[in-house]
């Protein structure tokens, strides 16, 4: 009695045929991804054909159809892996994951805003959440807002994620205060938020609040001619000219790193008893101390 094994001829043809497209991907600098996935449904094909084939031959000659599990699960996985690709594919994180793969990272410049028409304007109001910030105190009447990030670029003609200052900053006058908002970066769901670091120029004769978000503050003062404050800061890295005309106070600081502190309170030891971390605070002065720098909440402050 004839013995029909179905499944093992499936099988050498899913090997010539994967073995087949890799030589030509080779030859034809096809793309490995798109081959793979129009290459796997022929195998459903045959084996659809071969227990078809069988299945005729047997009611003829009077055969035994015996199937090759093997072969078939063999022949399934490579199936499922071809539907999986599919299902990659058409959901776009096959395109997502070769973008990964292909890109470089690359330093591209923040668009720069310059307010220059501060008539009416006595403060600035700057809300830096989103990544470090340094501020810097100038003799020019104009705001300045400009910096560098960093990204990932499949190519050298793909356009950059930041095109406007309304993709990284919202500012808006009302009334005397100039308020500006850093956003958060655009960023892929499936890949790294950008990486900024932004550069704030403000005129020495306006008074200066900024409110950060355990990031880096980088300020510089220079020739203080109004009050400066700054709440909230990872870090603070203060860099002062000595012949300056300021104090700088700190308030609920954990800790005091590098600079000439006077009046330390250390109130550690009162709240150590009820587990509560205690802060610190602290003065230096800078010439006569005629303008205020103040720095509250802060993980810690270094002058330089």
């Amino acid at each position: 009695m004839r013995m029909c094994r179905v499944g093992s001829f499936s099988m050498g043809a899913a090997l010539l045929l994967l073995g087949l497209f890799l030589l030509l991907t080779q030859v034809f600098q096809w793309d490995p991804g798109y081959v793979l996935l129009s290459w796997w449904p022929t195998l459903l094909i045959i084996l659809g054909l071969e227990i078809l084939i069988y299945l005729r031959i047997a009611k003829k000659e009077n055969a035994v159809v015996q199937y090759d599990f093997i072969s078939i699960i063999f022949i399934g996985l490579i199936g499922t892996a071809g539907i999986a690709m599919v299902l990659a594919h058409s959901t776009g994180i096959l395109a997502v994951a070769e973008q990964v793969m292909k890109a470089e990272v690359r330093t591209e410049n923040l668009p720069k805003y310059e307010e220059t028409s501060l008539v009416g304007v006595k403060r600035i109001v700057v809300d830096s959440w989103s990544y470090p910030l340094n501020i810097e105190g100038t003799q020019e009447q104009h705001v300045s807002l400009f910096g560098t990030y960093e990204e990932e670029k499949a190519n050298e003609t793909s356009s950059p994620s930041i095109k406007e200052v309304s993709d990284y900053a919202l500012v808006e006058k009302k009334g005397d205060t100039l308020f500006i908002k850093m956003k958060e970066l655009p960023y892929h769901r499936f890949s790294e938020h950008l990486t900024a670091e932004a550069t704030l120029l403000v005129p020495a004769g306006m008074k200066l609040e900024v409110n950060a978000e355990n990031h880096m503050i980088k300020a510089s003062p220079r020739q203080m001619e109004n009050d400066w404050k700054i709440k909230g800061a990872g870090v603070v890295e203060v860099k002062a000219e000595k012949s300056a005309n300021m104090n700088i106070s700190v308030q609920n600081i954990h800790s005091l790193g590098q600079g000439d502190w006077e009046n330390v309170q250390d109130k550690s030891n009162e709240r150590e008893n009820r587990g509560e971390y205690g802060p610190l605070s602290a003065t230096m002065t800078i010439g006569k101390g005629a303008h205020t720098l103040t720095i509250v909440g802060a993980g810690a402050v270094n002058v330089h």
